[in-house]
């Protein structure tokens, strides 16, 4: 006589490969929410965060550079420059360390910056219309002075550009691709799925009977 061992009735009913689904993503409105977006848009959110660093890391680098160069005193490059790169190789530190461990959701992250590329060129776009509106009128003031005042006016413009770049329009990309992004390395990085199984393992809607995805 055999004996059927019951399926245990808190056992989730899919598998973590069907809520990573593409087609069940598509079907699903992007607002609607889920344990999976949720782990996917947190992650999402630390790490823009330190891409913002990643990013800014160069152009601080590159500042330093400039200004010494106007100058022509390097102390501005002594300074900027290895603090570049101490602000480069910590984002990157902490961008690999967040993409590949489960985000603790028990705190709320609020983020106030665009969530997608396009949002972020725009918001970029907008700022730096407004300090070229008060910027460019002083380049004639500044060419009777010397093509020296005029190229420092441009290169504060376009370090400008590149520091709203860094800190708006990298981390906004990043998060505007949260989910697929989360998705490509669940599917490639073994460690994370392990503990993403685990998570759905484990998870239930503590407020109703929501499903842990889709993504």
């Amino acid at each position: 006589m055999t004996h059927s061992i019951p399926f245990p009735a808190d056992a989730p009913v899919h598998p973590l490969d069907h809520w990573l689904s593409p087609e069940l993503a598509r079907v699903s409105p992007p607002e609607a929410p889920s344990r999976l977006r949720q782990l996917a848009d947190d992650q999402g959110a630390l790490a823009a965060g330190w891409s913002g660093a990643i990013a800014g890391g160069p152009v601080l680098a590159l500042a330093g550079a400039f200004f010494s160069v106007m100058s022509g005193n390097p102390a501005t490059a002594l300074i900027l420059v290895p603090l570049g790169a101490v602000l480069t190789l910590l984002g990157l530190f902490g961008w690999n360390r967040v993409r590949s461990i489960l985000p603790k959701t028990d705190k709320v992250l609020i983020t106030r910056g665009p969530g997608s590329a396009r949002g972020g060129i725009g918001m970029v776009s907008f700022l730096a219309a407004i300090v070229g509106a008060f910027l460019f009128p002083t380049l004639p003031s500044a060419a009777s002075k010397g093509a020296g005042e005029v190229t420092v006016l441009v290169g504060i413009y376009v370090l400008m550009l590149a520091l709203l770049t860094a800190c708006i329009v990298v981390p906004a990309t990043v998060m505007g691709r949260a989910r697929q992004s989360f998705r490509l390395r669940v599917q490639n990085n073994p460690g994370l799925r392990r503990a993403v199984e685990e998570d759905l393992a484990g998870w239930r809607d503590p407020h109703g009977n929501a499903a842990y995805g889709p993504l």
